[in-house]
């Protein structure tokens, strides 16, 4: 025998306590500042292009030029540089619709890939403490920690 539970859907609503309230309100600044920090065009890349071999057949024709490109960025646009590291991205010409573009014939697409990304401050803010780094030797430390570790993880 089965019993039949009904399902209302109704929430029940809570009242939260003044400290609950106060909690939520610290979290919900907390997320709010984190979210301002992922948006601010804090860096510029310098990104470097080139033809896709296996995609353009090795055919210029069918292989975006090779360029160097800037681009000012925020900390959550970064990954879509680097996902064109990964993986080959096709181009076309100017003007056409979604629709267009959807049906694009594959034998007119130019492949390319970013062969690298460089990643540099570009608020002043960043600018000075990236400087003041290196002259403290911050850099050279990680890169002691570094080599250490790789040394580490290599088999004898």
């Amino acid at each position: 025998m089965t019993t039949k539970v009904k399902n209302k859907n109704k929430k029940k609503k809570y009242e939260l306590t003044k400290e609950q309230q106060k909690e939520m309100d610290e979290i919900d600044k907390q997320c709010d500042e984190i979210d301002e920090q992922l948006k601010k065009k804090d860096y510029v890349l310098t990104v470097y292009q080139t033809g896709c071999n296996m995609l353009g057949s090795g055919d210029p024709e069918r292989m975006v030029a090779p360029r160097r490109f800037y681009a000012v960025c925020s900390l959550e646009e970064i990954p879509e540089y680097i996902k064109y590291m990964k993986q080959p991205f096709w181009t076309h010409e100017e003007g056409l619709t979604k629709k267009e573009i959807k049906n694009y014939p594959f034998e007119k697409k130019r492949w390319g890939r970013y062969w690298n990304v460089i990643i540099e401050p570009l608020s002043e803010e960043m600018e000075k403490n990236y400087l003041s780094a290196s002259k403290e030797g911050f850099f050279e430390s990680w890169r002691m920690i570094q080599e250490e570790d790789e040394k580490e993880q290599k088999p004898e």
